[in-house]
């Protein structure tokens, strides 16, 4: 793959804000792939934090946006109207790609002229470059197992046609918590999804990430775009967390002398079902430790889960 000429143009999104400690390798692992034809379009909503200064560095390498957005899923919408290539995807600023990534994409997606939509693996680590494996959840999906069980796609693992995009439309940017969540029930609805064992990427998990602020808003994002696609509720694999989540609050209300409240939340969490053994993990690790617990959890559940893999020597790949 050595003619630019000849090859999809790939472009790249990366949303930033306030990321200086991380987002200079996510730079880094786009600029450095093996593959000669990228646009690469970096959005910046007004750091504050060194990240604009270090950005400017590479204005000649990259399109840079340096104005104010309305979150992310604005800034990502913002690129995307930018882009002009054949192939989409989006890199956000604390995680990146693994070397030859976006050839291994492109190389698949030209293969299976059928494949619509390409994700793959993506490894796991923590604030400090620590590793925990691949995340063990990823697997094919379809529409119904996205709406009904887990979002089973990592984001930074994602790559597709720009006519996934023109057809499906920009990101919803009312959502904060799920809108690569709420994008690939769109998709899968509409477009052929599929699922390599190429590790893609790294995503970095660590207690300042968004995922692991939203709290109970977070848990009723996912079970209002799950409705909306169809679903009865919450994706069922985050009921203990959710349940937790609801319980550990209804405590805290309970303390505080607000009864109704607390019965409310306790009604909510029990109305998840969840699994008791993964319920009284979380619901006691956020008891101890808070919020900031949840991606220590998520870490040691993944490489609890990899072993598990490797023992049963099961696929990563459900039946669609």
């Amino acid at each position: 793959m050595d003619n630019r000429a000849d090859l999809p143009l790939v472009s790249i999104i990366t949303p930033s804000f306030n990321q200086r400690a991380y987002i200079e390798k996510t730079l880094e692992s786009v600029l450095s792939q093996d593959y000669p034809n990228i646009e690469y379009i970096v959005l910046d909503g007004g750091s504050t934090d060194g990240t604009r200064e270090l950005l400017l560095t590479y204005a000649d390498r990259i399109t840079l946006i340096l104005e104010p957005d309305d979150g992310q899923a604005d800034a990502i919408n913002k690129g995307m109207r930018l882009a002009t290539g054949d192939i989409l995807a989006w890199m956000n600023s604390d995680d990146y790609y693994t070397p030859g990534a976006i050839r291994a994409a492109v190389e698949y997606l030209l293969a299976h002229p059928d494949v619509d939509f390409v994700y793959g693996d993506v490894i796991a680590i923590d604030a400090h470059e620590r590793e925990y494996g691949v995340r063990a959840h990823v697997r094919q999906v379809d529409a119904e197992s996205l709406i009904d069980i887990c979002d089973d796609i990592v984001q930074p693992g994602t790559f597709w046609w720009a006519r996934v995009w023109h057809t499906c439309g920009e990101l919803d940017a009312s959502l904060h918590y799920t809108l690569d969540y709420e994008y690939w029930m769109r998709v899968a609805k509409q477009f052929t999804m599929r699922y390599v064992p190429i590790v893609f990427a790294k995503e970095r998990l660590y207690s300042s990430a968004k995922t692991f602020r939203g709290s109970l808003a977070r848990w009723d994002e996912i079970e209002a775009v799950a409705k909306r696609h169809g679903g009865a509720g919450l994706p069922r694999s985050y009921a203990a967390e959710a349940a937790a989540a609801f319980a550990r609050h209804g405590l805290s209300r309970l303390v505080r002398g607000h009864w109704s409240d607390a019965r409310r939340d306790w009604a909510r969490a029990l109305a998840f079902r969840p699994p008791p053994a993964k319920f009284f993990r979380f619901f006691g690790a956020l008891l101890l430790f808070g919020d900031a617990s949840l991606p220590r959890i998520w870490l040691w559940l993944n490489l609890r889960r990899q072993a598990a893999k490797a023992e049963s020597h099961l696929p990563n790949t459900i039946s669609t």
